[in-house]
């Protein structure tokens, strides 16, 4: 006969056993995913004691939201559970807003200490043509358009003219700006990142159709500059002091809670 679970009271509020368990399968998924290689079992354990401080803390905030003296504005057809999660966002805010945005030297400091977390990936411009197979195009007849784009551009028309002329995506000249590796279909990306800079392409088949791209340039992998991450930094760090403020929050009403098994 398997073990009965009794609930835990958070000041007389239950949390069951279920509502643990499927807290647990949500983390443990999390878990899974980031801690390859380590021994479920224990992954499955931590997850029921993560599971089960989440949702006392949760029972923590609600019960503190509740007894939030100050009347809440609402709409008029706000359901219990809307009304609810007006007064923890509300709770939340009163506890997080004095938390001040990070000082200039503290952002730098972070950067200086961090910054190969800022490292930016090599990066090409490209420009292409582009004769699309779709159900307006066949194949024969997107290859044939693109051939002759080819065509033209071997007796030494400028790529651009070719590409406003003769692509199925007209306009700067075929230019599709910056990217890096991951942001474009896998075919045009290993043609891209394989072409020198000016070089053109051969004709080449994509899942969308018939290609010839070209590199106009190319960017190395770089540490972004600190004006370029600053505004991240500076969130980043105000998200913490305001995480801390809560955890203390949480902790001093833990402090205070009766919080046991239920018998």
């Amino acid at each position: 006969m398997p073990p009965v679970l009794h609930p835990i009271l958070v000041n007389g509020e239950a949390i069951e056993e279920a509502a643990i368990q499927a807290e647990a399968a949500a983390i443990l998924k999390l878990m899974a995913e980031r801690m390859q290689g380590e021994d479920p079992a224990t992954l499955r354990t931590r997850a029921h004691e993560w599971a089960e401080e989440n949702l006392i803390e949760a029972a923590l905030l609600r019960q503190a939201a509740l007894r939030d003296p100050e009347p809440l504005e609402k709409p008029e057809d706000c359901t219990p559970e809307a009304e609810m999660q007006l007064r923890m966002d509300r709770l939340i805010q009163k506890i997080t807003s004095p938390a001040s945005r990070p000082r200039h030297k503290d952002v730098v400091a972070f950067y200086l200490k961090n910054r190969e977390q800022f490292e930016e990936p090599e990066q090409v411009r490209a420009a292409h043509i582009v004769r699309n197979v779709d159900e307006k195009n066949t194949e024969e007849s997107a290859f044939e358009a693109i051939t002759r784009a080819r065509d033209e551009l071997a007796k030494g028309r400028p790529f651009a003219e070719v590409a406003d002329e003769l692509s199925d995506c007209p306009g700067k000249g075929g230019d599709i700006g910056f990217f890096s590796r991951g942001s474009m279909v896998s075919a045009f990306e290993e043609i891209a990142f394989r072409l020198e800079t000016n070089q053109v392409s051969g004709i080449f088949r994509s899942e969308f159709g018939y290609h010839i791209a070209t590199v106009l340039e190319r960017k190395p992998p770089a540490i972004a500059r600190l004006e370029a991450v600053q505004d991240k930094i500076e969130e980043m760090l105000l998200a913490e002091k305001k995480q801390k403020r809560l955890h203390q929050y949480v902790d001093n009403l833990r402090s205070r809670a009766d919080i046991r098994k239920a018998s």
